[in-house]
């Protein structure tokens, strides 16, 4: 048995709930395992000591304290639901307006800025052999890489 089972069967145990085939098992991990056993010693003497002290009185004004707590508790919640469902029947109207503006700007969006795909300029096929060379100046190792690659056609390049 691994000790974190051991651990649960032992809060199990104190509260009496464990079936007779797992106290046997517990009990059997507990002569073998000696960190197991210290704990179920500590735990076994800390119950002791709860059963055995006596119950701190209560504060004679405790129980007006307490209600109104609960009293202050509510009425905050009363006034989070309250300002929440103004502000949903209030503003409800602007919501819907809202949504089929920016659905109709959207499209139109869409339809005004679509374009049809124009030719690459050749300037960006000229950038790149500019580049290879600044990468070869500063990578010399890369030059037979940049070489090769500066021989290859590029698209719409003329010959």
């Amino acid at each position: 048995m691994r000790c974190e089972r051991a651990r649960k069967l032992m809060s199990m145990m104190l509260d009496e709930i464990l079936t007779p085939e797992q106290r046997s098992e517990l009990e059997m991990h507990l002569r073998e395992c000696v960190g197991c056993r210290a704990e179920w010693r500590l735990l076994k003497k800390a119950q002791r000591l709860i059963a055995t002290t006596k119950p701190a009185p209560l504060p004679y004004d405790v129980v007006p304290i307490v209600m109104e707590r609960i009293r202050a508790i509510e009425r905050e919640k009363a006034r989070k639901s309250s300002w929440f469902a103004m502000f949903q029947l209030k503003w409800r109207w602007l919501a819907m307006a809202t949504v089929p503006i920016v659905l109709a700007l959207a499209i139109v969006g869409i339809w005004y800025f679509k374009s049809p795909v124009e030719p690459l300029d050749e300037s960006i096929y000229w950038s790149a052999h500019v580049t290879n060379a600044a990468e070869v100046a500063v990578a010399p190792e890369l030059a037979p890489i940049s070489v090769a690659l500066s021989s290859l056609p590029f698209a719409g390049e003329k010959e």
